[in-house]
């Protein structure tokens, strides 16, 4: 059964959402294409090659989108639903939440999605009870699930395994992975402090402005909401400079909500911590009008 062309106008969305969400609380069939090579392959990654008793540990769901197709960020823009990651983890282990790397804008039509494409890389922490007998296994499965668009939208999933010897922690070694690791923990945004930050709305326009960082004026500023239908996702992003004053327009979604008072997100700076001059960070700050 071949998913709907992705529509037009924000009406399209919730029926997506709904559908979705129905199929998985009745774990029926999902609607796909007949469709290869699969547009988006998963794979489950270790960063080292065991695990040790009373220590956390990282691995990383592994994204590879053909081209053209792309995956959805937690905050997916216009249309989209977030990937999604169940953990089937034996006694002993206990599995933290996804830590979302930085996505991209994706232009598709009139909308723009957040996502990635080419290659992603989801992490998770997880934490080893103290008790596990050195020289054991230990057997780690997690069942994902993610939309994969390109003109049209499919639902895939995968059930993922990997088997990790407990050993004490100067035995275990990095696993052919592990370069990866460190490239996407760049890209996963932590706090971040602006100096002189303030956020103003007059009717739709959204201005977030502070003091220049030490590195310099931004050429390219990229605000993702980490709040779904606070700043609509289409509308451009406008950045002016203004002495040492960096300033980036927004636009609000309609309707505004009596709620928004404050504007979360994820900032991107001249495409990232991995590019020449990059930062990225997550901001709070109050919303004034």
């Amino acid at each position: 059964m071949r998913w709907p062309e992705r529509p037009g106008t924000a009406r399209g969305r919730p029926a997506k959402a709904v559908l979705w969400g129905a199929l998985l609380a009745l774990n029926a069939p999902v609607p796909a294409l007949d469709l290869a090579p699969h547009p988006v392959s998963a794979s489950l990654w270790a960063e080292r090659d065991g695990i040790a008793p009373g220590q956390t540990f990282t691995l990383g769901l592994h994204l590879a989108h053909a081209p053209g197709w792309h995956s959805y960020w937690v905050v997916p823009g216009d249309a989209g639903l977030p990937t999604r990651l169940t953990w089937r983890l034996p006694a002993g282990i206990r599995a933290g939440a996804i830590q979302w790397p930085a996505p991209r804008r994706l232009p598709i039509g009139p909308l723009v999605d957040y996502g990635y494409e080419g290659d992603a890389l989801l992490l998770t922490d997880l934490q080893a009870a103290a008790d596990l007998p050195p020289g054991s296994e230990v057997r780690i499965e997690a069942h994902a699930q993610w939309l994969m668009c390109r003109d049209v939208c499919v639902p895939a999933s995968g059930d993922l395994s990997l088997t990790l010897p407990v050993r004490p922690p100067q035995a275990s070694q990095a696993t052919a992975q592990a370069p990866a690791f460190e490239l996407g923990r760049r890209r996963i945004p932590h706090p971040l402090k602006l100096a002189a930050a303030r956020a103003t709305r007059s009717g739709a326009s959204v201005t977030l402005a502070f003091a220049a960082p030490a590195s310099g004026l931004p050429h390219r500023l990229e605000f993702f909401p980490l709040e779904p239908g606070r700043i609509e996702p289409s509308a451009p992003q406008t950045l002016q400079a203004v002495g040492t004053t960096v300033r980036l327009q927004l636009t609000a979604a309609q309707p505004i909500g009596a709620d928004f008072q404050r504007l979360r997100g994820v900032l991107v700076a001249n495409g990232g911590s991995n590019e020449p001059g990059g930062w990225i960070g997550t901001i709070e700050v109050p919303l004034t009008q």
